[in-house]
């Protein structure tokens, strides 16, 4: 089947101290537009009901620059592209509204929390050098090929724990490979003892990358507390806390990566449970009695829970096996979650168990490790449901 699919190839770039001192004013400028933006939109709304649209504020940008004429450093796309962030934000909010989610009005952005600006119509390749307006040649590490038939659709420079990288978003045609039968199919359990069990009894385990270092961003974190604000040692120290915060998530990413790639190599069929995170990670609510005062509910077990299923990173391990699998013409699918832990995978019989039971044992004499045994419960629900379909 050939379609055209995006993707982003992204690429370490190394700067002047000229152009990295012009790239920080130029985010001091769009970080200040986005608070603009948001202050007007939100003040026209409680003066008489107004909504002002992105197309509003976006006219309205030559006679900014006349009256503040320091924007004009930044390129004019740049600055459309910061009214198009705010103008997501408040489409996302709305969305969020009507869900009945938690809506999570646009904030304003403080110094230090603008670390990107996005070209929308740059059309040229990467190469060892590359031309960006408004900062000039910027020296790029070419260390991947950029396929041939791509198109370069929009340049993103960003800034990661003091690092700068360019980011191409690039469309190109994408021939998928054909299906080769599915061979040995898969059921996988998620967990946070092991990060997978697999239904032929082949596991990894949680590697707990921000565990390990929970520590030491503890102390950071402390120093930084303590630190005068704004003072030459808190940006110091705060600079350490990005870059312990980088470390980790690039490790994780680097481990998600390599696992879904290892599972691809074994199965093209992989079945695993379709897990409500957002849900999983949710604080519990609060309990009273009738005289209004508050009971205990868990709420700090709970935590220490939601903090090692984000450590985890079940959520972008299954985006990555998703996109993977199509590539390489394989095929992932869905189960229901329901009672895969409690039912024997020998007989159907419900065992029930606590979390805290790592063993299944069934009255059929069937023993198994708890997530081994919800790993063939996957694999035999993804199988029939495969069955029904065809």
């Amino acid at each position: 089947m050939d379609f055209v699919i995006r993707r982003s190839y992204k690429y370490r770039v190394y700067l002047t101290k000229a152009q990295i001192s012009n790239l920080e004013n130029q985010f001091s400028m769009c970080r200040h537009l986005y608070n603009r933006s948001l202050a007007e939109r939100t003040d026209a709304y409680k003066k008489d009901g107004t909504a002002i649209s992105y197309n509003q504020q976006q006219n309205s940008l030559p006679e900014l620059k006349k009256e503040r004429p320091w924007y004009r450093g930044v390129y004019s796309q740049v600055l459309q592209d910061v009214l198009r962030r705010l103008d997501k934000g408040y489409q996302a909010f709305f969305r969020r509204v009507r869900t009945g989610e938690n809506p999570g009005f646009p904030k304003f952005r403080k110094r230090g929390q603008w670390n990107s600006i996005t070209y929308p119509q740059y059309r040229k390749r990467p190469d060892s050098v590359i031309t960006v307006p408004k900062i000039g040649r910027v020296r790029l590490v070419y260390h991947r090929e950029f396929p041939e038939d791509a198109t370069v659709k929009t340049l993103t420079i960003t800034r990661e724990a003091g690092k700068w990288f360019a980011c191409f978003s690039a469309e190109f045609p994408f021939i998928a490979e054909p299906e080769q039968g599915l061979p040995d199919p898969l059921g996988i359990d998620l967990g946070l003892t092991d990060f997978f069990y697999a239904s032929d009894g082949s596991h990894v385990p949680v590697p707990k990358y921000f565990r390990k270092k929970e520590k030491q961003l503890g102390r950071l974190q402390r120093r930084l507390a303590k630190a005068e604000k704004r003072s030459e040692k808190y940006y110091k120290i705060l600079k350490a806390v990005r870059k312990c915060h980088y470390r980790i998530k690039c490790r994780r990413s680097d481990f998600l990566h390599k696992t879904a790639n290892d599972l691809l190599k074994k199965s093209g069929l992989i079945f695993y449970e379709d897990l409500r995170i957002s849900d999983m990670m949710r604080r519990p609510k609060p309990k009273q009695d009738g005289d209004g005062k508050y009971l205990p509910n868990n709420a700090s077990a709970k935590a220490g829970l939601n903090k090692s299923i984000a450590d985890a990173g079940w959520g972008r391990f299954l985006a990555i096996l998703k996109y993977k699998s199509r590539r390489l013409g394989k095929k992932t699918l869905a189960v229901p979650p329901q009672y895969t832990s409690q039912v024997c995978s020998a007989c159907g019989e419900i065992v029930k168990k606590s979390l805290a039971v790592r063993t299944h044992r069934c009255a059929c004499g069937f023993v198994a490790n708890r997530d081994l045994n919800a790993a063939l419960n996957i694999l035999r629900i993804g199988m029939d449901t495969l069955q029904a379909r065809t």
